[in-house]
């Protein structure tokens, strides 16, 4: 099964062409994966790195099997280039796709992180900078070898002030480990009674090929099911300025006719 991956939810994009197994998936192929250096915009780059991953695997449009993408939260603009790109593809592929949550695909980073390491209590926090001493964050369970990854709080928006409450409040004691743009500003804030595992940046970043593994890992254990890209949406998390702007408008309009 091959799988076409992007995200362009953080400064950087990543594609990447991943070939699965069905009988062994803690081994999958990565057949091309690239990064953008974040000095140019998603709409210039994106397209262009896409053909540069299928070239270099060898594959064309036709032969993906399932199409991914980041689809928030992060970047609202990143966010909706890279749902567009994904509709078009697999529109003109007609095939279809999966909207991957961003920080989940971020846990999947870890995929490789052996068990011994984190002695079976280790925590995976994606934290995206939401600004204002906010992040958009989840809670991830690493519980095996493969570094395969369960949910113990859903995506959100949270201030740092009260991650750091949750933390203690709820993990005191365990190991945890940030990944995300908001990574270093966590691990800098966050006073945690327990261990703070600091790891590189390049498990930090957004990574087309572990949006590849979650897609995957979703498709193949029928948690959901691939989608017409007809109704393939972005996940946000908050509003966006035009839809708050309208509120406040609606609301402004609403107090003066009571007036």
């Amino acid at each position: 099964m091959l799988i076409l991956g992007i995200d362009t939810t953080a400064k950087t994009a990543s594609t990447a062409v991943v070939s699965f197994n069905f009988e062994n998936f803690e081994k999958p192929t990565v057949l091309a994966d690239m990064q953008s250096d974040g000095s140019t915009s998603h709409s210039e780059m994106l397209m262009p790195m896409i053909d540069c991953v299928l070239k270099s695997a060898g594959v064309a449009l036709n032969d993906i099997d399932l199409f991914a993408v980041s689809h928030g939260p992060g970047s609202f603009t990143g966010i909706r280039i890279g749902i567009a790109t994904v509709k078009g593809l697999a529109f003109g592929a007609e095939n279809n796709c999966l909207g991957i949550s961003s920080l989940y695909a971020l846990a999947y980073n870890f995929y490789a992180y052996k068990k011994e390491k984190s002695k079976n209590n280790l925590l995976i926090l994606p934290v995206i900078d939401a600004r204002r001493k906010q992040v958009y964050n989840a809670v991830f369970h690493h519980f095996d070898n493969f570094g395969n990854v369960k949910y113990i709080k859903n995506d959100r928006i949270i201030t740092v002030g009260e991650l750091e409450a949750e933390l203690n409040s709820e993990f005191s004691g365990g190991k945890i480990i940030f990944t995300g743009d908001g990574a270093d500003m966590c691990y800098n804030e966050i006073k945690f009674a327990g261990e703070k595992i600091q790891v590189p940046d390049v498990l930090k970043i957004p990574s087309a090929a572990s949006l590849c593994r979650a897609a995957y890992d979703e498709y193949k254990n029928k948690k959901r099911s691939a989608i017409n890209p007809r109704i393939l949406a972005p996940s946000y998390l908050i509003k966006t300025q035009a839809e708050r702007e309208l509120n406040e408008r609606s609301s402004f309009c609403e107090r003066t006719n009571k007036t």
